[in-house]
Formats: structure tokens, sequence, C-alpha cells
């Protein structure tokens, strides 16, 4: 069975001001899809439009090849999105609002207790007006999985979640990935790395750099290499030819071309001092999102 995204030249204007320009990109395989980028660079624009929130002034956002501009009840029928700060009905209870969520999409009846368990839910008859944000943020994000949808689409969805909060989602959405596509706009590098599986990067309304999560690092890899020794080691100056600098009294970062070769030839050299740890001095994601975004 068909389940794809695609966007054809998605350029939307809000009067002067160009929020997408010109945005391609067919997701067509199980996963986690990152969007990546700061604010005000058209994630959420982006997102909307898909969700039919808003029009596009020109292009085409299709879902399993249904333009959802001209039928997007049909395009619609098996996505589940969170897109802002959208919010349980107030005057229902947890349980109600799950129940009520699946049952307008005709999923079959959710088994409560073990969401609850799942996502850590508060008191299933607690009214939904009386939660926290956190807590009505996990019952709307309980309810999308109760409709078992083929496709999520999520903004920014760890947005005013705890740290305890954000683990929960992370792994919900590491579990939803194995059987469904996930398209995650974020702006957080550590979020996007521990969940996605590919990324595209939107800067001012483009794509500007796209590639899995382990291609687009590679491809931005770090050319500084941080060593920590036992010991502060000695006579590094007549050993290394490359340039280095000591962060405090065991730390050496090491700057050379990002080659393997040349971290095996720094690595083979300092090993005999007692080298206790070592590993990049930037992340390659880090990196590249720096350079890609500015």
């Amino acid at each position: 069975m068909l389940v794809e995204l695609s966007a054809e030249n998605l350029t939307k204007r809000f009067g002067e001001t160009l929020a997408l320009d010109g945005v391609s990109f067919k997701i067509d395989g199980k996963g986690c899809y990152g969007y990546l980028g700061p604010n005000g660079a058209g994630k959420t624009t982006t997102m909307k439009i898909f969700t039919n929130l808003l029009r596009p002034t020109s292009g085409h956002a299709f879902i399993n090849g249904v333009d959802v501009r001209r039928e997007p009840v049909r395009a619609l029928r098996g996505v589940g999105s969170l897109v802002e700060d959208p919010e349980p009905y107030g005057y229902l209870s947890v349980r109600e609002f799950i129940e009520f969520a699946a049952r307008i999409r005709g999923a079959p009846k959710p088994d409560l207790d073990a969401l609850k368990a799942r996502l850590d839910l508060p008191d299933l008859q607690r009214r939904c007006s009386n939660l926290s944000k956190g807590q009505r943020r996990r019952v709307y994000l309980a309810a999308l999985v109760a409709q078992s949808p083929e496709i999520l689409i999520l903004d920014e969805p760890s947005s005013g979640l705890d740290p305890k909060e954000a683990q929960i989602l992370r792994d919900l959405i590491r579990e939803l990935k194995k059987d469904r596509i996930v398209l995650l706009s974020s702006h957080l590098l550590y979020e996007v790395s521990i969940v996605c599986d590919y990324l595209y990067f939107i800067y001012r309304g483009k794509i500007v750099e796209e590639g899995s999560v382990e291609d687009v690092s590679k491809k931005f890899a770090s050319k500084a290499l941080k060593v920590e020794f036992y010991s502060r080691p000695e006579k590094l100056d007549g050993l290394l030819t490359h340039q280095f600098e000591f962060e405090g009294e065991r730390h050496v970062v090491v700057y050379y071309d990002g080659s393997d070769a040349q971290r095996r030839e720094i690595l083979d050299k300092l090993y005999p001092l007692g080298v206790r740890s070592f590993g990049d001095a930037e992340l390659g994601l880090e990196e590249a999102y720096r350079q890609v975004i500015g």
C-alpha cells in the first residue's frame, strides 16, 4: 500500500514575506524524517500546508498521491498531526478524549491502560482542563496513537515538555517509526540525532541540504579530535606535526583534515602517552547545522 508524502515546488507568501520558496521533497519509506531549521525557517508553514491549515500560494502537497488542497478529506484520512499547540477538549476526561479521538477515525477502542503506562498519562478520570501543559501534550499524543495513523506529522512536539516528558516522547517516536512515516520538525539537534533517520535542512524557506543522519554527519565530519589522557602528556611539540591546543591539564584538541588516515596517524602517535578516551571535538551534525544554516 502506498504511504508517502511529497512536496512539489511549495511556495507561500504572507504579503511581502516569502515563507516558503519552492520547497520540494519526497518521502516514501517508513522511518522518522527530520525537518530541521531555526525558528522562522518555514517548518510550521510546511506542516500547516500538509495538514490543510494553510493553502500554498503555489505548488502542491501530496499525501499518498492525493493533493491536500484539492481533496483534503481523502488526503488526510490516514494522517495524525500535532501542529503548534493543539490541546484536548478541556470539558472531557482523559479517557473520554482518547476514546473520542479513536472513534471519530473509526479505530478500534484503545487499550487505555497500555497507553497510560506507555505515555505516563495522568488519572484517566481527570478533566483535561485540570492538567499541566506537559500532561495535555501527552494526552494529545495518546489520542494520536489511538487513531493508528499511517503518517504522523509532528511540529516541534517536545516544545514545553520537561526532560522526562521529552524522553517519553522520543521513546514513543522511535517505536512508532518502525511501521509508519513520522515527519518531525525541530530546531533541536539533540532531538533529531536520536530519533531521525533522514534530515531535511530548511533555511529562509528553502531546502538547503538533505541526507541520512549518518551521511550528513560524515559530509560535515569534524576536523578536530579531542583526546583525554590519564595525566598531562609531555613532548607533544616534537611528536605531532598537526596544530593542537590544551583544554585543561589532560585534554588536547588536535586539528587535522578530517580524513580517516590522519585520524589513525594521530591516535597511533598518542596512544603510548596514555590515552584514556577520544572523540570528535565537534559532532558532525552540529558542524553541518552551523555550515548549512549559518
